[in-house]
Formats: C-alpha cells, sequence, structure tokens
C-alpha cells in the first residue's frame, strides 16, 4: 500500500490543529496568573497608599468608591451594605473590626504578591505582608479571583483556617455580621 503524499499533509495538518489548543490553554493558563499577579500587586500597591491617609476614612471604604470594578458585585454589594450599617451606628462596632484586604489592624511597610494557584475557574493568590524588612513567613491574606469581562474582579479574601470556619473568609464573616445586626433589630 502506497501512501499520497496528499494523505501524509492531511494527517500532519489535522495532527497540528488539534494539539495546538492544547499548547495554547498552556500559555493562556500562564498569561493569566501573570496577569492576574500584576493586577492584584497593583491594588495593594494603590490600597498601601489609601491606608496611610488616615483623614480620607477606613482605606476599605475607599476601595469600594474609587476601586468598585475591581470587586465582583455581590462582594460589592455586601461590602457596601456592611460599610453603611457601621456608619449608622457611634462608639459601638457593627461591622467588620479589621482591614478585610488586609487581615490585620495595623499595616505593614508594603505587601507582596506570591503564588497564584488555578482553583476551580478562580485564582488564589497569597499576599505577604513585609514587616521590619521580612516578609511573613505565610500569607496574610489570600485573595480570591475571577477573570470576567476582560478584567480581573475580587470575589472573595480568604484568611486561613480557623477554630470558627465562619471567620475563614470575608464573605462568610460578612454573612455572619449581617445576620447579627437582623437579630438585634428583631
Amino acid at each position: 500500500m502506497r501512501i499520497s503524499v496528499e494523505m501524509v499533509c492531511w494527517t500532519l495538518l489535522l495532527f497540528l490543529t488539534s494539539s495546538s489548543p492544547l499548547c495554547a490553554q498552556a500559555g493562556s493558563d500562564q498569561d493569566s496568573q501573570k496577569s492576574c499577579r500584576s493586577f492584584v500587586q497593583g491594588f495593594y500597591d494603590w490600597y498601601l497608599k489609601q491606608t496611610l491617609n488616615e483623614k480620607a476614612g477606613p482605606a476599605s471604604d475607599l476601595a469600594l468608591k474609587y476601586k468598585s470594578s475591581s470587586f465582583a458585585p455581590e462582594l460589592l454589594r455586601r461590602l457596601k451594605e456592611d460599610s453603611a450599617a457601621q456608619a449608622k451606628v457611634s462608639g459601638e462596632i457593627v461591622g467588620l473590626d479589621f482591614d478585610p484586604f488586609l487581615n490585620a489592624q495595623d499595616v505593614g511597610e508594603r505587601y507582596v504578591v506570591g503564588k497564584v494557584t488555578p482553583k476551580q475557574g478562580s485564582y488564589w493568590v497569597e499576599v505577604y505582608g513585609v514587616w521590619n524588612g521580612k516578609k511573613s513567613q505565610k500569607p496574610d491574606v489570600v485573595p480570591e479571583l475571577i477573570f470576567k469581562d476582560r478584567h480581573w474582579l475580587f470575589v472573595n479574601f480568604h484568611y486561613g483556617k480557623s477554630k470558627y470556619p465562619e471567620n475563614e473568609n470575608l464573605l462568610s464573616i460578612l454573612r455572619v455580621l449581617r445576620e447579627d445586626r437582623r437579630k438585634q433589630t428583631n
């Protein structure tokens, strides 16, 4: 049996076109991780400057005002709801009592992005505080992001394992605070 040159060319063409999406996908995941890392680092560089401007109010409120397009709709809505509830009450804490983007009450010298991990359609990005010139041993916070409509969105912030599972991420904490406020008004 003789194989024609035309048959070899068609077979080769079929092979190349069927394998190229795999190569493109691998490259795009690496590009996505790089893009995500850059977005998160840019946010934290901007955010750190806001934390130093105490006259302007809580830095987290400034992020909601000036960087609202960086947050997924549900997270943005929940954060605004929490901030509004706190603004209505003076002398008592009814909302977040820590910086949700830093997972701290004190601010480090700077924040650096570490490992970016794809997880079920989102990307988890380790963020380390730098204190006295030394990077934290473990991430201070791990933002979770998605890429939607050609830009990155924060969908949650993870704080690590806790004795109380509801304290392990921002959305869970906001839900508990919201439920507590509802109980107090009823």
